[in-house]
């Protein structure tokens, strides 16, 4: 079964406030084997909202919409959802007075703008809502259901474990379940890892995806069936299968940060880190982890501008660290000086076991926000290949 969502607020629309409550709307959902095709962002405009709702409803037989059923006269979801299911609000007494008794628990005096949230579109199924004055309500329209929850995250996260999933599996017969499971690769362009599950990205049951994010890449594969187990069986052959092609690239649960550190532990080495910009993340990455345990020297130098070759200069930088620190590891990272946009990054990889160290450079866009993040990947790509037994870099 497919749903979509529809997020109300012109916050939202205007990037002042993230939208958090379609995350876990789409989460508890996928719980009851409910998978989320649209999720729509409208702003506080009565014709919009109507249009949103009328126009999911042709192509789900579940929309659930999130904010919207305040007090305020931007609170507007009440109106849109009667508008758009072609019914009329309708007043109900209990709820101003479930309303009135919390403003009266809470000692403070209820306005008068706090009694529109006690309509309600006609035939609802109403949700009493404890924790706040904005009930939630369920809408049946012409066989397909449309559900209106508040938008306070804490409101809305109760009211959806509590209330309305439970509501969903015996109004819709909801038993199966979607079953998730992540691993992350490193070490590779988007474009190589896309390639090597293309023929999975086909597949209807389990769906198999994957996301880019800093140089690192997360695989999804989702398998809905009648219970975890049988979901899990779908997976766990995929899973094999991604193994055996990616096999060193694949960092399975682990972050490469994580892994790193665990490595560097499991090895017991002693790195020697030297990065010539401050906002290289690969201290950080590794502080944030068991890795910095194995930090025996860690320094940023600013001073140290590559010459016109940023491998040979990232590989005599490494040479010299090695050599002159208490270290089993140096590892060396460079970032072109300068404003320009588009510059080079060179990463450097000394041991005493190796003739001579790993180099990797690669040109950089420091226009985009995580560009030193991307950096910090290089340089603990290689770090996590001397660690493992791995084909090094090249």
């Amino acid at each position: 079964m497919q749903a979509e969502i529809i997020a109300i607020g012109t916050e939202l629309v205007l990037g002042a406030t993230v939208d958090t409550n379609s995350a876990y709307l789409a989460r508890r959902l996928a719980t009851v084997g409910v998978g989320v095709q649209r999720i729509t962002l409208v702003g506080d405009e009565h014709a919009t909202i109507v249009a949103a709702v009328r126009e999911a409803l042709t192509r789900a037989p579940l929309v659930i919409c999130s904010g919207g059923l305040g007090p305020t006269a931007d609170d507007l979801t009440r109106e849109a959802i009667a508008a758009a299911t072609n019914r009329p609000l309708v007043f109900h007494q209990t709820l101003l007075d479930a309303i009135a008794a919390r403003f009266a628990a809470l000692g403070r005096p209820m306005s008068p703008s706090n009694r529109q949230q006690a309509y309600v579109p006609q035939d609802a199924i109403i949700i009493h809502n404890p924790h706040g004055t904005a009930p939630a309500f369920v809408v049946e329209h012409e066989g397909r259901l449309v559900a209106a929850l508040p938008g306070v995250p804490q409101e809305l996260q109760f009211l959806m474990d509590q209330a309305l999933l439970p509501l969903l599996r015996e109004r819709l017969g909801l038993h199966e379940v979607l079953l998730v499971r992540e691993v992350q690769v490193s070490g590779m362009s988007e474009a190589q890892a896309g390639e090597r599950i293309a023929d999975l990205m086909a597949g209807a049951n389990p769906v198999v995806g994957i996301s880019a994010k800093r140089g690192r890449y997360t695989i999804r594969i989702a398998a809905r069936a009648a219970d975890e187990g049988a979901a899990r069986a779908l997976i766990e052959p995929v899973l094999a299968t991604i193994a055996a092609r990616f096999q060193g690239n694949l960092l399975d649960q682990e972050s490469l940060e994580q892994r790193v550190g665990r490595r560097l532990l499991e090895h017991g080495a002693r790195l020697a880190l030297i990065e010539s910009d401050p906002a290289i993340p690969v201290l950080r990455a590794l502080s944030e982890v068991d890795g910095r345990q194995a930090l025996a020297l860690a320094l940023v130098r600013p001073d140290l501008v590559p010459t016109a070759d940023y491998a040979a200069t990232a590989r005599a930088e490494a040479e010299r660290l090695l050599a002159e620190s208490r270290s089993t590891i140096a590892l060396v990272a460079l970032v072109e000086p300068g404003a320009a946009t588009l510059r080079q990054a060179a990463v450097a990889l000394a041991t005493h076991e190796r003739a001579e160290p790993i180099v990797v450079t690669r040109g950089i866009d420091f226009g985009l926000p995580d560009a030193h993040a991307f950096v910090a990947t290089l340089a603990l790509d290689l770090l996590r290949r001397q660690l493992e037994p791995v084909e090094p870099a090249t």
